[in-house]
């Protein structure tokens, strides 16, 4: 692209100059070749009228004397000469007294003398000149004149290159490489001022370009500093809202646990279970799997109150939360519903397999020691069970029959449990 502009403008500048001398140099060579006609025209007519003239003198004895013998070798003579078309020798009353035709061609000129005897008219004698000599003369004319112009046209093209190519092309070139290289950086301005060689146009141009450029250059820095600035100022904004994003997050994630899990014992709360009962429920009603409810409360809790202090309640009712969820799988859900009620929904399991976990748990809490200010706590737990069958249409059916078993274990004598049938 770089050679293309400057041998482009060179080109251009050669062109120009060729057509110039081109059309300046035809307007001369046309004036040469009518200047050149002129004078092969009038050369020609000395020279076709002095053949007239000699042919006339020679013929005048042979005409008095009625030689036609003679004329007719006269005539073949002369018409044998180059560019003679044709000799015609008349007598006085206009009658041919022999021809003879040269080499026919195109175009011609007509000569005639008179024949003089004796100070006397007798006859006259006329020669046809050709006009291809003259033809031939401007056509070689015209090509000399043709290739003298292309060869000074192309020499002083040259010579006007080598005197631009320094002080137009060159500059301009340079120019167009600086301005190209910061356009390939992705600059927005030249970085460095181009030197000035010359007072002339081209001169002025390259100062009028390194003042703009510089002025380009010195708003670039100013805005580069606001926009370095407004960047550090982001970062900080940024920093700080992430910061107070996380606090945000944190504090979300802080309520999020509040609305769903029990404070004291850091368990479920009734709201998240249900949304888990749920859940169960129904991909059990779609898909078949067994689920089963297990709700049991603590023996007599309101006399451990009423006896020990609420502060003796809170720390069973913790040690109770901490035995189930150690007996609790990843995929059940544990949760304390509310005073001394808890549930655990127990996923992928029957009835019978419930039985199994409720006498492991009862056993564990049986086995538990738990002390509160140095007295011996004896804790039970009422447990009822409901597996969900396809009778039940809702997660609440599954609830109240599970709730009814516990109300059973409770009337029949406590720590127990009952099943749901």
């Amino acid at each position: 692209m770089e050679c293309n502009l400057q041998y482009g403008l060179s080109t251009k500048l050669i062109g120009y100059v060729m057509a110039g001398v081109l059309l300046t140099s035809a307007a001369i060579g046309m004036l040469r070749v009518q200047n050149e006609r002129g004078s092969l025209n009038k050369l020609i007519d000395e020279v076709g009228q002095s053949v007239a003239t000699a042919t006339a003198s020679g013929a005048a004895s042979l005409v008095v004397g009625y030689d036609y013998g003679n004329l007719e070798i006269l005539a073949a003579n002369v018409a044998k000469q180059a560019n003679v078309i044709r000799v015609t020798i008349r007598n006085k009353d206009g009658r041919v007294m022999t021809q003879s035709a040269g080499k026919m061609t195109g175009g011609f000129k007509h000569f005639e003398s008179p024949i003089v005897f004796d100070g006397q008219t007798i006859g006259s004698a006329s020669v046809d000149i050709s006009n291809d000599t003259l033809e031939q003369a401007l056509s070689a004319l015209y090509w000399r004149i043709f290739i003298e112009q292309i060869t000074f046209g192309a020499i002083l093209g040259l010579i006007v290159y080598l005197f631009t190519a320094r002080g137009i092309v060159s500059p301009i070139h340079k120019l167009t490489m600086a301005m190209e290289e910061a356009v390939k950086k992705g600059d927005s301005f030249v970085a460095r001022d181009l030197a000035v060689k010359s007072r002339d146009e081209i001169g002025r141009l390259v100062s009028v370009f390194n003042t703009l450029n510089q002025s380009l250059a010195s708003h670039h820095r100013q805005l580069q500093s606001k926009i370095d600035f407004a960047n550090e100022e982001l970062r900080n904004k940024n920093i700080l809202l992430g910061g107070r994003t996380q606090e945000l997050e944190q504090a979300l994630d802080l309520l999020s646990t509040m609305a769903t899990t029990d404070w004291l014992t850091e368990l479920p709360n009734r709201r998240k279970f249900d949304e888990t009962l749920s859940q169960m429920f129904y991909q059990s009603e779609r898909y078949g799997n067994p689920i089963t409810l297990v709700l049991f409360d603590i023996d007599h809790f309101k006399q451990i109150n009423d006896s020990h202090g609420h502060g003796a309640g809170d720390e069973v009712l913790r040690d109770i939360s901490t035995l189930l969820r150690l007996q609790a799988r990843k995929s059940d859900q544990p949760a304390r519903l509310g005073g001394d009620e808890f549930g655990i929904v127990l996923h992928h399991t029957n009835a019978s397999q419930a039985e199994i976990f409720v006498k492991s748990f009862m056993a564990s809490v049986q086995d538990q020691v738990f002390d509160y200010d140095g007295f011996r706590l004896e804790i039970g737990i009422s447990v009822g069970v409901a597996q969900y069958d396809a009778a039940m249409k809702s997660p609440q059916e599954l609830y109240y029959a599970a709730d009814k078993a516990l109300y059973q274990s409770k009337n029949e004598g406590r720590s127990c449990y009952r099943v749901f049938s």
